[in-house]
């Protein structure tokens, strides 16, 4: 047994580790960097025993658990490919479509003005209708086209309940649930019953595209990052702690422009995208998460924004190479979906009409159309419900997530 010159004692395993990192923190206020350095090195030998044996006891075994981060390699919505519903009545239309002969007064000056004045006509000039995508209220609804039937379509079940809109009763957000691929019923995804009838969002589409392509992690977006704590068991824990944070910096790239892992990111200086801790637990590999609120910063081509997400829960399945794959059910914010599909700018121009052509919808349409699909959280006064079910699928690789010293905020 190691003896203690200081004590004239012999020393137990714990106490000759404990006294090591004594030694270290003393020395290190009266030593170079370098000299440190040696110190550290000889802390890590000194806590290696000859026989190989580990000292630990129930708290220190708790407090050994490290701390995971991760760093989301793929974020991205459900898109349903194999039976994504149908459309009866067709697809919704654009302000193109809707108000053609204002639009083709207006494509007709603009490219005049382009080609003899060397400038662009704004997307909200006099010769277009009022930009409802700016104000929803400037245009009466043109009667939007929502996804109305059945769909296999993947997501949770955010309510506990196969919910039909039949079946509802007074304060209920009515719905009818989807089934998933996989048969499962009381699937709750109700934005994709307001965007599957929106030519972008078919399968195959601009959006799916996007998805497939991974732009808005390749593009330079915000990284979204994760922490999991007192994970003991990757197969089976009955208590892990989860949170999701944003970061200021983009993902790291190889490369081959694949997403890095085991890389170090800074989480964002606003505690705002610092989101609540979920508990959670993990049965023969899937993680699930208990619902907390989330906001997280978004970042893809023109859109600069924060999601707002409220009772967020994860399912995931933790893969043998420290990966976690899997999918985020939650209610979004219908406000800040809104918000989401149309504050899109190119410096301070507004682009939320030039988005909506291109993905294949009308601003006005979409405006009056959320609240007849929202599903959750019913205003007490009202009863209107104020958001509506989603889902989308992440990818998860091991990082490392930096807490950096946060100045007080005014």
């Amino acid at each position: 047994m190691p003896f203690d010159r200081r004590t004239g004692t012999h020393m137990t395993d714990l106490q000759r580790v404990n006294r090591s990192f004594d030694w270290a923190r003393e020395a290190a206020r009266t030593t170079t960097y370098s000299h440190v350095v040696v110190i550290a090195l000889s802390v890590l030998i000194l806590g290696c025993d000859s026989d190989n044996r580990e000292v630990k006891t129930g708290a220190a075994q708790a407090e050994a658990t490290p701390v995971r981060g991760y760093v989301m390699a793929r974020w991205f919505d459900e898109i349903p490919h194999d039976e994504p519903g149908e459309c009866p009545e067709g697809l919704n239309v654009t302000e193109v479509e809707y108000f053609s002969e204002q639009w083709e007064r207006y494509m007709v000056e603009r490219t005049r003005v382009r080609e003899e004045e060397g400038r662009f006509l704004e997307w909200d000039h006099a010769l277009l209708p009022p930009d409802a995508c700016q104000d929803p209220r400037a245009q009466p609804d043109p009667g939007y086209l929502t996804l109305n039937g059945p769909a296999r379509v993947s997501g949770l079940d955010l309510d506990g309940v196969a919910s039909s809109r039949s079946a509802a009763q007074a304060g209920q957000c009515g719905h009818d649930d989807f089934v998933d691929p996989d048969g499962r019923p009381g699937i709750d995804n109700q934005a994709w019953r307001l965007m599957g009838c929106v030519r972008g969002y078919r399968p195959n589409d601009l959006m799916d595209r996007l998805h497939k392509a991974n732009t808005m992690i390749n593009e330079g977006g915000y990284a979204i990052l994760m922490e999991i704590s007192g994970m003991d068991d990757p197969v089976n824990d009955d208590d892990v702690a989860v949170q999701f944070l944003s970061s200021a910096a983009p993902v790291s790239l190889n490369a081959l422009g694949e997403p890095m892992e085991m890389v170090s990111f800074t989480a964002h200086s606003d505690t705002t995208y610092h989101n609540a801790v979920a508990r959670g637990r993990i049965v023969d590999g899937v993680l699930t998460t208990d619902p907390v609120d989330l906001r997280l910063k978004i970042k893809q081509q023109t859109q600069d924004n924060a999601v707002y997400y409220r009772d967020a829960r994860i399912r995931g399945t933790v893969l043998a190479d420290g990966r976690i794959e899997g999918t985020l059910g939650a209610y979004w914010d219908n406000e800040n979906f809104w918000s989401m599909m149309n504050d899109h700018m190119i410096g301070d121009r507004h682009q939320g009409r030039n988005a909506a052509f291109n993905r294949g919808f009308m601003c006005a349409g979409l405006y009056h159309a959320i609240p007849r699909v929202a599903d959750g959280h019913p205003d007490p006064e009202t009863g209107e419900c104020t958001s509506m079910s989603m889902a989308l699928h992440f990818e998860a690789k091991p990082a490392f997530v930096i807490r950096p010293t946060l100045a007080s905020r005014d």
